[in-house]
């Protein structure tokens, strides 16, 4: 992109559960929200998106488009996640770079989750940072692997919308951009989502590695729903009214989540320490974050925890902020597609 020209991108994040959308200005005067939206979906994202899965997801980017007024049509283009592996490997540190290469393509098929031939895999070096002196006679990897499939559907989606699809990225990368842009130090992001929870290693703004639980906040709301015997609505209703006194007043199914949740976390942190990545902090992102009780029930932990604030280097209009600010959050993903810089 051109120093200082004025152009519109759309960051477009599809979730197991909602699009999300936000068309950003990137101008002389800064990076302005120009406008966003979200709806939900039902659309399974598992395996082949054929042209019904195709149709539906088309029409729902179309709406959003059209009810907020997007104007844009330059689009980056999210990837779940959980559908990229991601992880970090140390090698010699005398070995060049076709030597690693070579080493990585021998392994590839024992640590890859699909067939080498059916993923796109790519790798990097990344710096030594003070807490891997131990390391220090190895050089550190970062790998990364898409399957074929997942930028297949990417493909075939933006064929039937009326957009021009710039790259598609991991959507942990974008929340990256709009969360811990600058950020030094060993950061822990987690993205509370509907049906999984990602937790990610972040050294000095770069992902190192990431772990996946399938389990995210929608899950409380089903478990709400049984046990009132109600409709989910009805329950994702309850859920977000409950107003907090103390911990001993949540309903099981929240704190069961939470309790899940902090044991996934600790494992995580002590996994890192093993590796030589002590962690600083925690981010947590995600529509998650508005879980009653969970700044309580983490209040204690031995890390601080914070929430992440994915407007912090845009310019938003008085009309959006107190529309955006609550939600925020649930807009990181897509914040951070649409301040991609190329």
């Amino acid at each position: 992109m051109p120093l200082f020209s004025d152009n519109i991108l759309i960051g477009l994040d599809i979730g197991s559960s909602s699009i999300k959308m936000a068309e950003i200005r990137h101008s002389k005067k800064g990076l302005e929200l120009v406008t966003f939206g979200s709806a939900s979906h039902n659309v399974d994202l598992e395996g082949h998106w054929d042209s019904q899965k195709l149709r539906k997801l088309a029409i729902i980017i179309d709406d959003i488009m059209t009810s907020n007024k997007f104007t844009g049509v330059r689009t980056v283009f999210s990837v779940r996640s959980k559908d990229v592996y991601v992880t970090t490997m140390d090698f010699d540190a005398s070995w060049d770079k076709k030597r690693i290469q070579g080493e990585i393509e021998r392994q590839a098929p024992y640590f890859l989750p699909l067939p080498p031939d059916e993923m796109r895999l790519s790798w990097k070096q990344i710096p030594m940072d003070s807490a891997s002196t131990q390391y220090s006679d190895k050089q550190r990897i970062s790998i990364k692997a898409l399957p074929d499939s997942v930028i297949d559907n990417s493909k075939n989606l933006l064929e039937h919308i009326n957009l021009d699809g710039i790259i598609i990225e991991n959507q942990t990368e974008s929340q990256i951009r709009s969360l811990l842009s600058a950020d030094t130090g060993n950061t822990i992001l987690i993205d509370i989502g509907d049906t999984q929870t990602t937790f990610n290693m972040i050294v000095n703004g770069a992902l190192r590695s990431s772990s996946h639980i399938n389990i995210g906040s929608g899950q409380i709301t089903k478990d709400l729903a049984a046990s009132l015997g109600v409709e989910n609505d009805t329950a994702e209703y309850f859920k977000r009214d409950l107003h907090l006194i103390n911990l001993m007043q949540l309903p099981k199914p929240i704190l069961d989540f939470l309790k899940v949740l902090k044991v996934e976390l600790v494992s995580f942190v002590n996994l890192n320490k093993k590796i030589g990545q002590p962690s600083n902090k925690i981010v947590v992102t995600g529509g998650g974050i508005m879980i009653p009780g969970f700044s309580e029930f983490f209040e204690n932990f031995e890390l601080p925890i914070y929430f992440g604030n994915a407007l912090r280097q845009v310019i938003v209009t008085d009309d959006f902020l107190p529309i955006i600010t609550p939600i925020n959050n649930q807009f990181a993903a897509a914040i951070g597609l649409a301040l991609w810089e190329g």
